[in-house]
């Protein structure tokens, strides 16, 4: 199954929330402030070191990260506000997750996690902003195997480990990979941006 039939998936899973949401009548910007609300809780867990509360209620974040996009359309309340609004806290949500994992207990037991984690950051940062830079121009540019629903399982998984485990070590191996991929999604991004132009280029031509 690709990613494409897994977000798919998801939302079909997920449907039955989004139908108690539109009938209660939440806002789809009520469903972002909440999930990074969630995200700020685990956070601080992780910072304490409390690895298995932060991956429950960082997935319970996530999952309303992925919900606030359908409450919106269905609510007809689709918005260039509650784009900006979305995309934000998105990435206010991982610097905190990230900076908790530098500052906090991860990063004193595995030191290797503050140099991965800023990598793991910025990598994640580079791979938004060239879609959002490439978009902002009239260049398409979604792909790219590490994208956000990616990372955020990863993270997820990396977070339920160590707390298994009593271990940061899963949080270091998931910092390396969504270092190693975000970076290369990023890189492919660009090279597909300057593929796109040289196409529009020639048509013009």
């Amino acid at each position: 199954m690709g990613a494409e039939e897994m977000r798919a998936a998801g939302r079909r899973l997920l449907a039955p929330v989004v139908d108690l949401l539109v009938r209660v009548g939440v806002g789809p910007s009520t469903v972002t402030l909440a999930g990074l609300a969630l995200t700020i809780v685990a956070a601080v867990f992780l910072f304490y070191g409390r690895f298995l509360a932060s991956a429950a209620v960082f997935i319970a974040g996530s999952l309303l990260d992925a919900l606030d996009g359908e409450v919106a359309r269905r609510r007809n309340a689709v918005s260039r506000a509650g784009a900006v609004l979305d995309s934000s806290c998105d990435r206010i949500g991982e610097t905190l997750m990230y900076g908790a994992m530098i500052a906090g207990t991860a990063g004193r037991l595995r030191p290797g996690i503050l140099l991965l984690a800023p990598l793991a950051l910025g990598g994640s940062y580079l791979v938004s902003y060239v879609r959002a830079r490439s978009e902002g121009v009239g260049i398409a540019c979604s792909v790219g195997f590490l994208t956000r629903t990616e990372r955020l399982a990863l993270l997820s998984v990396g977070l339920a480990a160590a707390g298994l485990l009593r271990s940061a070590e899963p949080l270091l191996w998931a910092c390396a990979i969504v270092a190693a991929g975000s970076w290369a999604t990023g890189i492919q991004r660009i090279l597909r941006v300057f593929s796109e132009d040289r196409v529009s280029v020639g048509r013009k031509g």
